[in-house]
């Protein structure tokens, strides 16, 4: 009883927020619809921005924002505000009750059964063999994502090598990637949860020397060399085909910190690499009922690290939104709070765009990361 009287608290609480910003949101969002029908398109994308920040609850104030994007001729920052929107208006779900808007066309990926056991990959690589290639702090990442998994009140995972597999640096090879993987496939069976987490460079499909058909991108391992992508790197078609046929589990979720430098060089002061993951491989790996990938930003943006957090934008977002609910966000609720904060403290601290993406878009997927294994 108490659980269904504070539910209704939060979501009269919600609903009185929302009527309160909106009316503010709507002016700032008139403000930008001037801008923009006088060419001034910088200055409308701030209002639009400002008006998020006014007014992030209200649906009304999010599809008013999908509009202008759309007038703007950015139609995928449109489609984001409207998916956020559409999440907003969607009914609650409880822990454990079933989803009602389930239906054929598999809108919604359904996780309220029980978890048997959970299992997880996290790879993070700062030194190379070849230490051009270096990074800052996705071994870090990659250390204290896992912290957070096995933290008992929040992710949940079992606190053992078996069920969590932590591989940095110069373990983190392609034989490794490999073996884990093998060693998770054999163990996880079709109730349980995989999490696979890497925070390393990745390459575009434009580095592989296939035919069209058949380039791939890849996720750059501690051995990689540039000049042999195909020989000492993890194929990203692989990591699709990992997910579709190897791992039985019912529900996999795989986080991509990974980005490309077009020669593995940062810029200064930062991560600053472009994700180079296609938007097709990538849409490909969050193919199928119960598999979501959530990447760190568009294939046309950098994915920036941060000298103050000591870790990825992406991941210190990640860890925080975990740790402030006990674990007990949906996918969607997690990819949701990275859309909130990664772009406005990468634009406020790098002066640049960061979109975190998510495959499959659109659907409530209610996999819940720190669940308890029954």
């Amino acid at each position: 009883m108490w659980r269904s009287f504070l539910l209704a608290s939060i979501l009269f609480s919600l609903q009185a927020g929302a009527q309160v910003c909106t009316s503010q949101g709507l002016r700032t969002v008139e403000l930008a619809e001037r801008a923009l029908a006088q060419s001034r398109t910088t200055e409308a994308r701030s209002l639009l921005q400002r008006a998020y920040e006014e007014c992030q609850i209200s649906p009304i104030i999010l599809k008013k924002i999908a509009d202008v994007y759309d007038a703007l001729g950015d139609s995928w920052q449109a489609k984001q505000y409207r998916a956020q929107a559409a999440r907003i208006e969607a009914p609650p779900i409880t822990f454990g009750q079933a989803d009602p808007a389930r239906d054929s066309d598999n809108s919604s990926i359904e996780d309220s059964s029980f978890v048997r056991e959970k299992w997880a990959l996290v790879v993070g690589i700062s030194h190379y063999q070849n230490p051009g290639m270096n990074l800052h702090f996705a071994a870090k990442d990659a250390t204290d994502f896992t912290s957070m998994l096995t933290a008992p009140n929040i992710g949940r995972f079992r606190n053992d090598p078996q069920h969590v597999k932590l591989l940095i640096d110069d373990k983190a090879t392609v034989l490794g990637i490999r073996t884990a993987i093998n060693e998770i496939a054999r163990d996880a069976r079709k109730e349980d949860l995989v999490v696979i987490y890497f925070s390393s460079h990745g390459t575009s499909a434009a580095s592989d020397v296939a035919t069209e058909e058949g380039k791939s991108g890849y996720i750059v391992t501690y051995e990689t060399d540039p000049q042999n992508l195909y020989g000492t790197a993890f194929q990203m078609d692989e990591l699709k085909r990992v997910v579709d046929t190897r791992l039985k589990a019912g529900r996999v979720v795989a986080f991509m910190d990974t980005c490309y430098s077009g020669g593995f060089k940062g810029s200064p002061g930062g991560k600053a690499l472009q994700l180079a993951i296609s938007n097709d491989s990538f849409a490909r790996i969050g193919q199928g009922k119960g598999r979501v990938v959530i990447a760190s930003s568009r294939d046309t943006e950098q994915s920036w690290e941060s000298e103050t957090y000591q870790n990825s934008y992406f991941t210190h977002y990640l860890i925080q939104a975990m740790a402030k609910s006990n674990g007990l966000l949906t996918v969607t609720q997690l990819f949701t709070e990275l859309q909130r904060s990664v772009p406005r403290a990468v634009l406020a601290e790098k002066k640049a765009s960061q979109n975190p993406v998510m495959s499959p878009e659109g659907k409530k997927i209610n996999i819940v990361l720190g669940a308890s294994v029954e």
